[in-house]
């Protein structure tokens, strides 16, 4: 099995090893986000989802300094400078991951009218439920997509092969994600009836934000696979 990790000594491997850590970091912040949505959206518990919110903006900041440490770690070690280029884009990348979901939770957690908006469309038609329903399992594919994109790091430390299966695990759970966004977004205007303009231009654009989290995940996921075919040659 060939991996990145032997490319050099200990600092090589610490920051390899903080990079793991750091993705880790990411995988806890869109989790406690996708608990955020599930809070606002099937519990309709607006105080829950804002303590849940602050703990979103906690994780997000604590992924935030495991990247610049990382930064740090990489001039530290024997690390060619293209590949040392290439690591400091992924772990850029996947900040990004963090970032979006805590911007989308900030973005979300300011618009508390829109659930009152919600509960009266769907006491004049109860299909408008599909609305919260679906964002709820964008929020869960978010999840899934950055959880898969962990694994794929953590595999690419020891073996470069298992990092694409899991790579190609990443972009399926992101194709999905996007399916269900257009189909939602196509079908958020059958709706004007129940809810006002201003509602669907906001819901239309949180839902893109939900959506822009698996979006970030497959960006970490290309830079990785670059890596991947860089370190084979």
């Amino acid at each position: 099995m060939i991996g990145i990790s032997p490319i050099g000594g200990g600092k090589e491997r610490e920051a390899l090893e903080t990079l793991r850590k750091n993705a880790k970091s990411v995988v806890a912040t869109v989790k406690k986000f996708e608990e955020m949505i599930i809070a606002l959206f099937s519990e309709r518990d607006m105080k829950k989802a804002h303590a849940l919110g602050r703990q979103v903006t906690e994780l997000e900041t604590k992924a935030d300094k495991g990247r610049r440490k990382f930064t740090s770690d990489l001039g530290k070690g024997a690390f060619l400078p293209t590949f040392r280029g290439d690591l400091a884009r992924l772990a850029e990348q996947l900040d990004n991951v963090a970032d979006t979901a805590e911007g989308v939770t900030r973005a979300i957690l300011l618009r508390e009218k829109l659930l009152d908006a919600l509960s009266k469309a769907e006491k004049k038609q109860k299909k408008a439920k599909a609305i919260r329903e679906s964002m709820v399992k964008m929020a869960k594919l978010a999840t899934q997509t950055t959880e898969a994109l962990r694994g794929a790091i953590d595999l690419s430390v020891t073996n470069i092969d298992a990092t694409e299966t899991k790579l190609n695990e990443v972009e399926k759970l992101e194709h999905e994600s996007d399916l269900l966004e257009q189909s939602l977004l196509g079908e958020l205007y059958e709706y004007e009836k129940v809810l006002d303009p201003v509602s669907i231009f906001q819901l239309s654009f949180l839902i893109r934000g939900i959506g822009d989290i698996s979006d970030r995940a497959e960006d970490v996921g290309d830079v990785l696979s670059i890596i991947s075919y860089t370190f084979r040659a």
